[in-house]
């Protein structure tokens, strides 16, 4: 004999840990109905005691009612099961696509509500038969998605963790700690090849509060889209969702560093308003709590510094997107080809603005910062690991020269700037600073040499000055 209460618990551990769900139950609640969109596969587990008559009446129910069956669940149906619970029906002849199993006790009922995460399921407390019945019979989406066992969720939350732990170890053992050497998306790492930040950016963050913000934040949400898509839809929304928030925020920012999952999440947003245009299930209550949240996670998110709205709206923008596409290809919508190529077509316009702007070097930013907080050898470190990574420009020599006459000598500061010319003879910078450099060793000549150079590129109001002052020495 099996107990009641154990009846209850296997049924709620299988739709947890299952790509079943809750369908419909009897008004005694002796016959409970449960489906996999994945298996197209429809279980009906019955309480009450059958004889061989009654089983084949249900059968044969079941194969006349067939297309109202399916009309009603919305999803086709090409396999049944009648599972039998503390009783044992010998049948020998059914249709191809109906099962009919007997448990005679809670052995036999596990393995046919079998889940592969025993070890998990034994060692949770048992509740109480409502509880259970509760939580089972429960049509609100949301609260079912929040039952439901979600490793991608839980496999991208890990991955967080785990690139922040890493991050944070980085910070100790490395001389040069920025977030753009972790792996943050800039506009000058992107257009110089890092495309890998589209996607590594997604997995940092600046702090604690806004990995632990964004991580509930995916927790929520994540369970959801993973409850009503696909496993591969789901993991395709959220990367693709995310590299479109970056596109954006490259396009309209070409200054800020973009790091965290806000973009990716609001990608998961995107898809489940998305799921509400064309699923064609609109509860009054599950529309309501998806534009609460979406609100609340917006207004929160722009309480934390350097918030970046253009990876929010892109990200939101794409999961929309994504999410369309994805209905409009499950239904052969002849429209389906025509918007995914306007979504490639706006992709590469977006790519052919981010290259067209012009390069903010943020090494050299790095480096200016360091050198005015008195930093000098971190401000070295950075500029060497510019130069070795072949990022240096003209100015990345100047602050080399000035922080080589600071420490050293004036020549050694020449002999760099001197190399920085070699490679940008036409950078006003450079020859500015070589007047500067030749008028403290008071060889105007030279300085009035470097100045007429600096000023044929770029007519600066300092530089003019200086010729002025030059002139009058001579």
């Amino acid at each position: 004999m099996i107990v009641e209460k154990r009846v209850w618990k296997i049924i709620y551990e299988y739709i947890k840990y299952t790509s079943y769900n809750f369908f419909t139950i009897s008004e005694s609640r002796d016959d409970i109905w449960l489906y996999s969109r994945e298996q197209q596969t429809l279980k009906r587990i019955i309480l009450s005691k059958q004889t061989a008559q009654s089983t084949l009446f249900m059968v044969q129910k079941i194969m006349d009612h067939h297309d109202e069956i399916e009309t009603t669940l919305g999803n086709p149906i090409n396999h049944y099961e009648l599972i039998l619970i503390g009783q044992e029906v010998q049948l020998n002849e059914m249709p191809m696509n109906i099962k009919i199993t007997s448990c005679t006790d809670a052995k036999t009922l596990s393995q046919a509500l079998y889940t592969p995460f025993k070890a998990i399921t034994n060692k949770t407390k048992p509740q109480s038969i409502a509880w259970y019945q509760k939580r089972i019979i429960n049509q609100n989406q949301i609260d079912t998605a929040m039952i439901k066992f979600a490793p991608i969720t839980y496999i991208l939350i890990l991955l967080n963790i785990m690139s922040f732990i890493f991050m944070s170890v980085w910070q100790i053992t490395h001389k040069v700690d920025t977030i753009v050497e972790k792996g943050g998306l800039t506009h000058f790492n992107f257009v110089h090849g890092d495309y890998y930040r589209l996607i590594s950016s997604i997995f940092m963050h600046f702090d604690f509060q806004h990995l632990l913000f964004n991580m509930m934040s995916l927790f929520i949400l994540g369970k959801l889209v993973e409850f009503l898509f696909s496993k591969w839809q789901y993991v395709l929304i959220y990367i693709g969702g995310g590299i479109v928030g970056n596109l954006v925020s490259l396009t309209f920012d070409t200054q800020s560093i973009s790091v965290g999952a806000s973009g990716a999440i609001c990608a998961l947003l995107g898809a489940l308003f998305a799921y509400l245009m064309f699923s064609g299930k609109y509860k009054k209550k599950f529309i309501f709590q998806v534009i609460v949240f979406s609100i609340i996670y917006l207004a929160m998110s722009a309480l934390f510094a350097n918030v970046n709205n253009y990876a929010h709206f892109g990200g939101l923008f794409g999961g929309l997107c994504i999410a369309i596409l994805m209905y409009l290809f499950q239904q052969k919508n002849r429209f389906a080809k025509w918007l995914l190529c306007a979504f490639i077509i706006l992709n590469v316009l977006l790519l052919f603005n981010i290259f067209s702007e012009e390069e903010h070097h943020i090494y050299n930013e790095y480096a200016l910062k360091a050198m005015e907080d008195g930093r000098d050898q971190y401000a070295q470190d950075i500029l060497n690991e510019t130069v070795k990574k072949g990022y240096e420009n003209d100015e990345t020599y100047v602050y080399l020269g000035l922080l080589k006459s600071k420490e050293e000598s004036l020549s050694n500061g020449i002999a760099l700037w001197k190399k920085g010319l070699k490679a940008f003879p036409n950078s006003d910078k450079l020859n500015y600073q070589m007047a500067l450099a030749m008028r403290a060793l008071d060889d105007y000549e030279s300085a009035d040499k470097y100045l007429k150079k600096a000023i044929e590129h770029n007519k600066k109001q300092e530089y003019e000055t200086l010729q002025k002052e030059i002139k009058e020495f001579r």
